[in-house]
Parts: structure tokens; C-alpha cells; sequence
């Protein structure tokens, strides 16, 4: 009968739902089922007390925050019985509702708990057609694990103080009897704070001009790169890191002493030694161009320097390396 009773019990638990109690400002609704226990205090030993029986719950919760709440529940107590001498044994059954308290400790991000509860509760005793109501209280503790923010399993024990009392014997004697219920079921949680809508974004193309002294690059009228140079480029590499779908040109330049030529090739040089920089760190350039004494930033400027050195000083942010880099970065709508 028992195994019957908690195969029941089973079938009932899992034909309720489920949910996370960590929601704020979120309900809870679900239902339970199990074995039932009675606890009696004055039954004398001529009363036979069959007290093992199977209870089922009914629950509903609103959570105020993802550590408290309030809650009401319905919970159904049967196949008790009570025995005197020779006497047919008298069944019993106990309807109880609850009003309480609900103190959780949160334990992951979907909400799952465990929890302790307290609160009154209104008891019916039914035993040979009479019905008996009384006050009582309830103290229970628990655990509920969740699957996602909505479902869950919950697990618990309660103990229902006062739960009734059950009369015998010719005079109408009495004794009040304490229920403990164990049971598993599940919840279900809705209501609560949304997540926050993802943030639309869009793709804006953006371009960055690095430009690189070549007196920090190269030794003077060299193309090999510098122990200083090769952490520039790199320093270029990571401040690229923030772009999609980066693209890299590299430009070389010079100033305007020397010919056309040799200017040009050591230029295009200095151009190629950076971008084999770049491919040392990960990334191709589509363009390695030297432009040779093309595009002076300090225009006319030097113009009336005297002396050669003073001339190679003040032409100085001439002879340079450009890295160019573009892609797309995201921009909130």
C-alpha cells in the first residue's frame, strides 16, 4: 500500500511546474506531493495509531526580492487511522492552509535555494463524517534547484503544529496529533524584472593614421628596423585590436635631401621593413608603397635653415612611416 502511496506520490509531483525563486517581484506557483507522518501526544496504549499516510501540496508564492517571500498553500493529509481494542479503526484526513513566511539563500545565477518558511495555518480534521477546526503553524525547510529562470524541482520537509486532534473511546477522549510532510515537486516562476532589450548597434567604418619618426624606426639612412621600431609597429598591432575586420597600409617617406631615386627606393625600404613587422605580429598589409620625399609635413618651413645638420634636423618629421588602418567598429543605434 505504502509503495503504492509513493508511486502516487511521484506521478503527482511531476504533473506540476516549476520555478526560480530569485526573481524580484515575481510569483511563484507549483504544487507537491509525498509521505506524511503523524506526531501524537496523549494516545493511551490501548490506541492503535496507523500513523503513515501521503500528503499532497499546492503552493503559491510571491517574491518580493531573490531572499524573501510570502506565500499561501493547500496541503492534503490522508490514509491515517486510529484503533481502540476491537473497535473498527476510524480513518481520518486533514485539510490545511497556510499562510508564510519564505527566507531563501540564493545559491546560483538561475535563482536556485534553499530556503526556510514559518507561518499559522487553519486545520480541518475530518474522522467519521465530523469535521474540527483549529489554529496551528507551520516551520519548513527545503531546497529548490532550477533548470532555467522559469522551472524548477523543489524538495521539503514541513511540520505542521497543532495540525488536529482525533477523538476515541466511549467517553471522547482526545489527543492532538503534530503532522510532518516529505515532499518533492516543482514550480514554475513568472512575472519579474525583464532582462533589458540588447542594445541594437550598427557598423561604422573607421580609420587610423599612425605615424611612425623614423629617426625612432631606423638608425639614420637605414632600412633595418630598431629594437624601438619593432615594438611601434607592435604598439600599432594592438591599438588595432578594437577594430573588425582591420586593414593595414603602410606608406614610407623621406625627407627632401638626396635624389629622387635614392629616396624613393630607401623609402619603399623603410615601407617593406615595417610590413614585414606587421607579418612578424600577426597581420598582412594590403599596401607597402614608399612615396620617397612626397607629402612633406613641414612645407616650407626649413626653407631658410643654413647648415646641413640644422636642414636634416628641422626636416625630421618628414621621414617618417605611416601606418593607415581601417575597419569597423560597433555604434549604438
Amino acid at each position: 500500500m505504502k509503495l503504492n502511496l509513493l508511486a502516487a506520490a511521484v506521478v503527482t509531483a511531476f504533473a506540476f511546474g516549476s520555478a526560480n525563486a530569485a526573481l524580484p517581484d515575481s510569483w511563484t506557483v507549483g504544487g507537491a506531493a509525498g509521505w506524511s507522518h503523524s506526531f501524537d501526544h496523549s494516545f493511551p496504549s490501548e490506541i492503535t495509531f496507523d500513523n503513515d499516510g501521503y500528503g499532497t501540496k499546492l503552493f503559491g508564492e510571491y517574491n518580493f526580492n531573490n531572499w524573501f517571500g510570502l506565500g499561501l498553500a493547500w496541503d492534503y493529509i490522508g490514509d491515517q487511522h486510529v484503533k481502540e481494542d476491537d473497535d473498527p479503526r476510524t480513518s481520518f484526513h486533514i485539510n490545511i492552509g497556510e499562510v508564510y513566511g519564505k527566507f531563501a539563500y540564493t545559491f546560483d545565477t538561475k535563482g536556485s535555494d534553499v530556503f526556510f518558511k514559518v507561518g499559522p495555518t487553519f486545520n480541518r480534521i475530518s474522522a467519521d463524517g465530523e469535521n474540527k477546526n483549529r489554529l496551528g503553524a507551520v516551520a519548513g525547510v527545503g531546497v529548490h534547484y532550477a533548470f532555467t529562470n522559469n522551472f524548477a524541482v523543489r524538495a521539503g520537509y514541513d511540520y505542521f503544529y497543532r495540525a488536529g486532534k482525533v477523538y476515541y473511546g466511549e467517553n471522547n477522549d482526545s489527543a492532538r496529533i503534530d503532522e510532518g510532510l516529505l515532499y518533492v515537486g516543482f514550480q514554475y516562476t513568472f512575472g519579474g524584472a525583464q532582462p533589458a532589450a540588447p542594445v541594437a548597434k550598427k557598423k561604422v567604418k573607421t580609420t587610423q593614421t599612425h605615424t611612425l619618426d623614423a629617426g625612432v624606426l631606423f638608425p639614420f639612412d637605414s632600412s633595418k628596423l630598431s629594437a624601438e621600431g619593432q615594438s611601434a609597429v607592435s604598439n600599432v598591432v594592438q591599438s588595432a585590436n578594437q577594430l573588425e575586420e582591420a586593414e593595414f597600409e603602410v606608406y614610407g617617406y623621406t625627407d627632401r635631401i638626396g635624389s629622387d631615386a635614392y629616396n624613393n627606393k630607401l623609402s619603399q625600404k623603410r615601407a617593406d621593413a615595417v610590413t614585414a613587422e606587421l607579418q612578424n605580429n600577426g597581420v598582412a598589409a594590403k599596401v607597402s608603397e614608399g612615396k620617397g620625399k612626397a607629402n612633406p609635413v613641414t612645407g616650407n618651413k626649413c626653407d631658410g635653415v643654413k647648415g646641413r645638420k640644422a636642414l636634416i634636423d628641422c626636416l625630421a618629421p618628414d621621414r617618417r612611416v605611416e601606418v593607415v588602418v581601417s575597419g569597423l567598429t560597433s555604434e549604438v543605434k
